[in-house]
């Protein structure tokens, strides 16, 4: 891990940076892989990384500054989502990050560090990052960025700011989608408020180490409903959390610098922790 590289290149004889597409096969159908692999030779320290709903905002800066400080970076389509094929549903999400991580855990080629296996994911995908590491106790660390708590939010009162904001994001969503529909999404999320309430998760935690960033003008997840009440309750269980926020939009527009200088310098320390 080299931070200095964060916002320059590095030079590179032999080994150099290089991008791979991988098409997966998942429960409903292709996965569409994105691989951005580091410079050097032998094995990298790599996060599997999420995008949202419905994922306009990919994250791809994100993925090149990691990689430029020498992490192996893998990026998805959920199915029904940008060219990956079936339906879109949330639990979908979930099954298609499982799929991903499997791959990463068993492929012998790409050289992921499979000692070194971190996840991180932004809105929705910081909700299915919630989801990895409560089930995989081999990730070492997880970054939430402007989290969705989609369980934690559906039993606030209908007539609150962020159960309306909520609404519209089911709203808002689908045409961008295959296979679902706003009265899907909330039925689904409905149906499974409480497994899909982040807080649920926290016990599965551990110790592991966690690191919420949100945006203090968040149009779609204000932090008040959607990061701090399982913040604050993993913190009084003794967990490992770190909260800081931006003043920024959900998508951290005019902060782009700056969350990805967060998300890398937490990654790097957590990798090095790990060697």
């Amino acid at each position: 891990m080299d931070l200095k590289y964060l916002t320059k290149e590095g030079s590179w004889e032999k080994n150099p940076p290089d991008l791979q597409a991988e098409v997966l096969q998942g429960k409903r159908g292709r996965l569409l892989v994105t691989i951005y692999r580091a410079g050097g030779a032998g094995l990298h320290p790599t996060v599997l990384l999420s995008h949202g709903f419905p994922g306009i905002e990919k994250n791809f800066d994100l993925a090149q500054a990691l990689r430029r400080i020498g992490f192996h970076v893998v990026l998805y389509h959920y199915s029904g989502s940008w060219g990956s094929d079936g339906a879109y549903a949330y639990a979908h999400n979930l099954e298609d990050a499982d799929t991903l991580l499997e791959f990463i855990e068993t492929n012998t080629t790409y050289g992921f560090d499979k000692e070194r296996l971190f996840v991180a994911g932004h809105s929705v995908g910081g909700f299915v990052t919630a989801q990895l590491l409560a089930a995989h106790p081999e990730l070492k660390a997880a970054v939430l960025l402007a989290p969705c708590d989609l369980g934690g939010v559906m039993g606030f009162a209908d007539d609150t700011e962020p159960k309306r904001l909520l609404m519209d994001i089911f709203e808002g969503g689908p045409i961008w989608l295959n296979g679902t529909s706003p009265a899907a999404l909330y039925e689904e999320v409905f149906a499974n408020q409480a497994s899909y309430r982040i807080g649920a998760l926290l016990k599965r935690f551990g110790k592991r180490p966690v690191y919420c960033l949100g945006a203090v003008q968040d149009e779609c997840c204000p932090p008040a409903a959607h990061c701090l009440p399982w913040v604050e309750e993993l913190k009084k269980m003794g967990g490992n959390v770190v909260y800081e926020a931006l003043d920024t939009d959900h998508s951290f527009s005019d902060t782009r610098l700056q969350m990805i200088e967060k998300t890398a310098k937490f990654l790097a320390e957590q990798a090095q922790k790990t060697e």
